[in-house]
């Protein structure tokens, strides 16, 4: 199996960081539900994955801080993945969505 370079594991981390934030809130069901539960969905769990954060980190593509808000994120993610707040009915009224949204928009704001 091909290993993709730091570059292309950074593309890949802030491609999927740009598929969340508050400004969906403001979007069609159409684009939330691609957004976030196909594109997100799949970057959370490979490119947000702890081992990959590291591996950017350690590249000094990611700063200490922004480390540890990805990885939060991630386990934040993981841990509304195991509740019924996931599904879509949710999205827009959950506090814990909210509060995810507004990570990703905190990490997005952060300088590399």
């Amino acid at each position: 199996m091909v290993q993709i370079s730091d570059e292309e594991l950074f593309y890949f981390y802030n491609n999927t960081i740009d598929k969340c934030g508050t400004f969906l809130l403001n979007e069609t069901d159409e684009i939330i539900e691609y957004n976030i539960y196909e594109e997100f969905d799949i970057g959370i769990h490979s490119f947000f994955h702890p081992d990959n954060l590291k591996r950017l980190y350690n590249a000094k593509l990611l700063s200490y801080d922004k480390l540890n808000k990805s990885i939060h994120l991630h386990d934040m993610v993981i841990e509304l993945q195991k509740k019924d707040e996931w599904d879509f009915e949710h999205f827009r009224t959950s506090k814990e969505w909210r509060d995810i949204m507004i990570l990703a928009d905190k990490i997005s704001a952060m300088a590399d």
